[in-house]
């Protein structure tokens, strides 16, 4: 992934003209690097380039590896590459719509990369907090369901290699142990009710944490891995989606039940979930998957992953404001559907 003219950049400075002619193999003469995403991107430093020169793109983004205390858990939980690796072998294979990638690069003996992607300006990011409608949930949902139905043809089966499970050590071993001081949090700091049924299942989260993640890898599909809202760029009834840091292999119910338990807004998901799913199935084609599985999966995810936004909140001191309400305002979601489906039962 490197080479003599386009050698990886520890950091921003150096994706210069010189660099970038390399890295394109066309003449940039002038770029302006402007960070973006300053308080949405903590795993990664985004920034807009600015170009002049030979028929190169206005603008496009630059995405590089954080010098924060999150390199060291992105470099443990392999993101970086996963994230290399999908924009390298999967993107415009697969039917998940993608933005176009000008350069993947990342350093044989360090976790600095970069990405030069398409930049997305022109087109609508939606914001997690506010959650997405139901007609945008759905073509969320047809993108994932053709995502995991090219994943399990054979012909695509080393693609998939450089992928974990979605049960890898670290999830068992990082994530499981931090939910007891996340929900400590959650409980301190939210309002929402929590049914005593969530509320045990909560104090026994480890031990359930195991039930799930044997179920959620029954299955070998590639998975998004962290389809949230605000990785969706929407143009009319196009998506583009980006961040792959967490692609994973598992079951596919996974992915569309983190997409509807935290990216919709209760009032809008409550009562559809049965429905939002059988659409998933209808998409995905005949490969043997049926409701009554993936109905338990998608029950064993929704429960599961309210993990991710709970164990964020354990930072809850160092947070902006809108992560704190975003963490809350997610927990809060993923609650209500734990106790609307009846997910407990499938633990």
């Amino acid at each position: 992934m490197t080479s003599a003219t386009a050698a990886v950049p520890s950091g921003i400075d150096a994706v210069n003209a010189a660099w970038l002619t390399g890295a394109l193999g066309t003449t940039v003469t002038g770029v302006v690097a402007e960070q973006i995403a300053q308080d949405s991107g903590f795993s990664s430093l985004l920034y807009r380039l600015h170009l002049t020169g030979d028929g190169v793109p206005e603008t496009m983004i630059a995405k590089l590896a954080a010098q924060s205390e999150a390199r060291g858990a992105m470099e443990l939980l392999g993101g970086y590459r996963r994230e290399l690796a999908f924009y390298r072998d999967i993107a415009g294979r697969a039917p998940m719509d993608a933005p176009h990638v000008y350069a993947a690069r990342m350093a044989d003996d360090s976790a600095d990369f970069v990405l030069l992607l398409e930049d997305l300006r022109d087109w609508d990011n939606a914001d997690h907090l506010a959650g997405l409608s139901i007609d945008r949930a759905r073509l969320c949902i047809t993108q994932l369901a053709g995502l995991h139905a090219w994943s399990v043809q054979p012909s695509n089966a080393a693609a998939l290699q450089v992928f974990p499970r979605f049960d890898m050590p670290a999830v068992r071993d990082l994530l499981v142990p931090a939910f007891g001081p996340g929900w400590d949090v959650y409980r301190a700091h939210s309002d929402a009710p929590v049914p005593e049924a969530v509320a045990r299942f909560a104090e026994r989260f480890t031990e359930h944490a195991a039930t799930a993640l044997d179920g959620l890898t029954e299955r070998s599909m590639l998975l998004h891995g962290d389809i949230r809202a605000d990785n969706m760029f929407f143009a009319g009834d196009r998506m583009k989606v980006v961040d792959y840091q967490f692609a994973c292999v598992g079951a596919g119910a996974a992915d569309i039940a983190y997409l509807v338990s935290q990216g919709l807004p209760t009032e809008i998901r409550r009562g559809q979930d049965e429905a939002l799913l059988r659409g998933y199935l209808d998409s995905l084609g005949d490969i043997g998957y049926s409701f009554d599985e993936a109905w338990r999966h998608y029950r064993l995810a929704a429960g599961f992953l309210m993990v991710l936004p709970v164990i964020t909140l354990i930072g809850w001191d160092a947070l902006p404001q809108r992560s704190r309400d975003l963490c809350l305002t997610l927990t809060d979601r993923a609650v209500a559907t734990i106790a609307d489906i009846d997910a407990l039962e499938v633990f």
